[in-house]
C-alpha cells in the first residue's frame, strides 16, 4: 500500500478562483504531457498528360507534264490544304514537268500547322491527319487535315492536408477521455461498513467465476487486482474496457464508483478482504474521473486516484505514473435525474437516486469534531432525527467533473448555496476505526471533492 500520505493537488495553485485559499500538503505538480504529432500533409494529385498533336498531312504530288513540247499552260498550283487541328504541314507538289515549253506548276502550299492539345487528364493523341489525295493533271493535292486537338486534361486535385494530430488531453501522457456524465454520480443507495451500524450496510456475494457483486450497489467487481495490473492513465482505461472476464462488458471505475468499495473503517487495506483478497501495495488505484483542472490543456494531466491503505481520494494522480486498475461492471444507470435533488419539506432535499435525505444549509462557523456530532443530532429540523454523514455519503454530493468555467465548490449550488469554495466538512467516519481524541476523523473539501483526514476544525452539514 502507498504509505498514506496526502497526494492532494490545490485548485488555487492550479486556477484563479475567486475566494480560494490554498489547500494543505500540496505537492508540486507535475509537468504537462507534451502534444500531439502534427497530420501529415497529404501529397498533391498529378496533372492530367498534355494532349499529343495529330500527324500533318502530306501534300498531293506533283503534277505532270504537259504534252508535246509546245508550252503547255502552267500548272496549276495546289490548293493550299486546310488547316489541320494538328496535322502538319503539306509537302509542296513537285513542279510540272515542262511541255513544249510548258511552265512548272506552282508548289502546294504547306497545310497550316494544327493547335497543340490542350492538357488532358491523360487527354488522348489526337487522330493523324490523313494525306492530301495526290492531285490530277498538275494540281496539287489538298493538304490533309491535322488530327484533332486531344481534350483538355483535368488537373488533378491537390491532395487534400492531413489534419494535424489532435494534442492529447495530457500531450504524450493523456488520452481524450471522459467518463459518461451518467456515472459520475452514486446512482445507487451509498453502501457503509457493515461495522458502521449506518444505513445500506455492505455486503458482497461470490459469483465464482472472478468477480464479486455489491449487494448494494449492484455493480460487479473484478475480485482479485495483482500488482502486475498497474498501467498508465490511458492504459488502465483501454485495459478494462478490452477485458472479457466472465464473458461481461468491464470499464475503469469513476471516482464515486471505486469509493463505494472502501471500508473507513479499515487500514491497510481500507476494504473488505474477503469480497477484495490479496490486495497488492505499493501504488494507488486508478479511477475513470479527470482532474477538473485538467480540462485547461496547459494545466498538469491528473486524474482522481484511491489509496486503498486507508481509503484517500485524491486528484493528484500524473497520469504517466503506473497505478493499479481495478474494473467494473454494471448496466447503464440511464441519464441523470433532472432535477437530482426534489425538496420534501422546508430547508430538506432528498437524492432522487441515492434516496438520502439533505439539510440544505450547514453551519457556517467551524466546529471541532465533538461539537459537529451534536450539532446533528440536536438538529430537530421538521421533527426529524438527523446525523453527521459518513465520508462516503458526503462524496456523492460532489460534482467531479464539473465545468471549468465553475470549479469550486464543487457542488450543487443551486440547492446547497451556502457551500464555501474552499472549506472541510466534517463526516462522522473515524480513520481506522481510531477515537477522533487518536486521530483526526475523515473530512471532505467541496472545493473539488477531496478527503484528508487531518483537520481539527470543519464545517458540517447534517443528513438523515
Amino acid at each position: 500500500m502507498p504509505s498514506p500520505i496526502l497526494r492532494i493537488v490545490s485548485l488555487c495553485a492550479a486556477v484563479a478562483l475567486v475566494g480560494c485559499a490554498t489547500s494543505e500538503s500540496t505537492p508540486s505538480p507535475g509537468a504537462g504531457g507534451t502534444s500531439g504529432t502534427a497530420g501529415k500533409t497529404g501529397s498533391a494529385g498529378t496533372s492530367g498528360g498534355a494532349g499529343t498533336s495529330g500527324s500533318a498531312g502530306t501534300s498531293g504530288s506533283a503534277g505532270t507534264s504537259g504534252t508535246a513540247g509546245a508550252s503547255g499552260t502552267a500548272g496549276i498550283s495546289g490548293s493550299a490544304g486546310s488547316s489541320g487541328t494538328q496535322g502538319s504541314a503539306g509537302t509542296s507538289g513537285s513542279a510540272g514537268t515542262s511541255g513544249s515549253a510548258g511552265t512548272s506548276g506552282t508548289a502546294g502550299s504547306s497545310g497550316a500547322a494544327g493547335r497543340g492539345g490542350t492538357t488532358g487528364t491523360a487527354g488522348t493523341t489526337g487522330v493523324a491527319g490523313r494525306g492530301g489525295s495526290t492531285g490530277t493533271a498538275g494540281t496539287t493535292g489538298a493538304a490533309g487535315r491535322g488530327g484533332s486537338t486531344g481534350a483538355a486534361g483535368i488537373t488533378g486535385a491537390a491532395g487534400t492536408t492531413g489534419s494535424a494530430g489532435a494534442t492529447g488531453t495530457a500531450g504524450s501522457n493523456g488520452c481524450a477521455y471522459m467518463p459518461p456524465v451518467e456515472l459520475v454520480y452514486a446512482r445507487w443507495p451509498m453502501p457503509n461498513p457493515a461495522s458502521a451500524g449506518l444505513p445500506n450496510p455492505s455486503s458482497y456475494t461470490d459469483n465464482g467465476d472472478g468477480t464479486v457483486t455489491d449487494n448494494v450497489t449492484h455493480l460487479v467487481w473484478q475480485k482479485t487486482v495483482t500488482s502486475s495490473q498497474a498501467y498508465t492513465w490511458c492504459d488502465a482505461i483501454n485495459y478494462c474496457a478490452t477485458l472479457t472476464l466472465a464473458g461481461r462488458t468491464w470499464h475503469l471505475p469513476t471516482r464515486i464508483e471505486l469509493l463505494s468499495i472502501v471500508d473507513f473503517t479499515r487500514t491497510g487495506p481500507g476494504a473488505n478482504t474477503t469480497a477484495f483478497p490479496g490486495i497488492p501495495g505499493g501504488k494507488y488505484h486508478w479511477t475513470a474521473s479527470p482532474w477538473v483542472v485538467s480540462q485547461i490543456a496547459t494545466k498538469p494531466q491528473y486524474s482522481w486516484m484511491v489509496n486503498f491503505s486507508d481509503g484517500l481520494t485524491s486528484n493528484a494522480a500524473d497520469r504517466t505514473a503506473l497505478e493499479y486498475a481495478r474494473c467494473v461492471s454494471g448496466p447503464s444507470p440511464g441519464p441523470l435525474p433532472s432535477p437530482r435533488y426534489t425538496q420534501v419539506a422546508a430547508g430538506e432535499v432528498q437524492d432522487v437516486d441515492t434516496k438520502l435525505i439533505w439539510a440544505t444549509s450547514g453551519t457556517t462557523a467551524t466546529t471541532d469534531f465533538a461539537t459537529a456530532q451534536t450539532t446533528c443530532s440536536g438538529l430537530g429540523l421538521n421533527g426529524h432525527t438527523w446525523r453527521t454523514p459518513s465520508i462516503k455519503e458526503l462524496s456523492t454530493l460532489v460534482d467531479e467533473i464539473p465545468p471549468i468555467s465553475k470549479v469550486s465548490p464543487a457542488i450543487d449550488t443551486a440547492t446547497f448555496s451556502d457551500t464555501p469554495a474552499n472549506a472541510p466538512y466534517w463526516s462522522s467516519s473515524l480513520y481506522g476505526g481510531m477515537a477522533a481524541t487518536a486521530h483526526d476523523p475523515w473530512v471532505i473539501n467541496y472545493q473539488d471533492g477531496y478527503t484528508e483526514y487531518n483537520q481539527t476544525a470543519a464545517l458540517v452539514r447534517c443528513v438523515r
